[in-house]
């Protein structure tokens, strides 16, 4: 009978501790996700992602038409310096004009007024 009753507290014991791990189980238990819970967060965070993206897609559509506006100040700032080189051109064009006319009005007859003093004053010696 002794050992019926050592097998009955035994049996008690490991009865006490099934209820003590069976309560601490429960209790974790209630934290839980169920299935409905994990796909409820799954939509919810394919939402989020979702909504992210448009954001995204909204501030690169934005960047795009800054980027655009930017590459039409360049190109009218491109045609401005295209305008100055053609003004700078055509300057140029005058300098040497205005270079060629002194040549030929200037010093080519005061090379031959030099070059004749010269025939005049060492070749004739007049």
């Amino acid at each position: 009978m002794d050992i019926l009753e050592q097998r009955v507290e035994r049996l008690e014991e490991d009865t006490r501790q099934i209820k003590i791990d069976l309560a601490v189980l429960t209790a974790r238990s209630e934290n839980f996700a169920t299935k409905t819970d994990v796909a409820e967060l799954r939509a919810e965070l394919i939402k989020e992602i979702a909504a992210s993206e448009a954001r995204a897609n909204i501030r690169f559509e934005k960047l795009d038409e800054k980027f655009e506006r930017i590459d039409e100040k360049f190109e009218r700032i491109d045609e401005k310096f295209e305008r100055i080189d053609e003004k700078f051109e055509r300057m140029f064009e005058k300098f040497n004009d205005i270079n060629s006319r002194i040549t030929w009005t200037l010093m080519i007859p005061a090379l031959v007024a030099v070059l004749l003093w010269f025939v005049k004053t060492a070749i004739l010696k007049i």
